[in-house]
């Protein structure tokens, strides 16, 4: 049960914090796609476009830099979940990264609720 209600509250959190990101980024003038994107290899949290480029977000949180920052977090195992992830997005979409303008940001919270935005990370 507590394993159930920590899973519960986690998605809640992540689901908060990519809603400040997608209204952050909004504010910066970006317009929303979709969020939530779900393949077998992976996530991608945001969808974002900024004139023709589509912008696949990453979004994380950490209260604290104790197991590493947020940023830290993203390793490659989940650098290469995330490009295959949006590798399939686009393919829906009869495109590739070969084809389509795209780019990778990531938007983290580290210990607040004030965004850092990070573009280009898998530039």
């Amino acid at each position: 049960m507590v394993q159930l209600f920590q899973r519960t509250n986690h998605r809640k959190q992540g689901a908060y914090f990519e809603q400040k990101a997608r209204s952050f980024l909004e504010e910066k003038g970006l317009t929303f796609v979709a969020k939530n994107q779900f393949f077998r290899c992976g996530e991608l949290d945001l969808v974002m476009q900024e004139g023709k480029t589509f912008i696949f977000v990453e979004v994380r949180q950490r209260k604290s830099n104790y197991f590493g920052s947020a940023v830290e977090s993203i390793d490659l195992k989940k650098q290469l979940k995330w490009l295959k992830s949006a590798n399939l997005w686009l393919s829906m979409r009869n495109q590739s990264l070969d084809t389509a303008d795209c780019r990778f940001d990531v938007v983290v919270f580290e210990g607040n609720d004030n965004p850092i935005w990070i573009k280009n990370f898998l530039g």
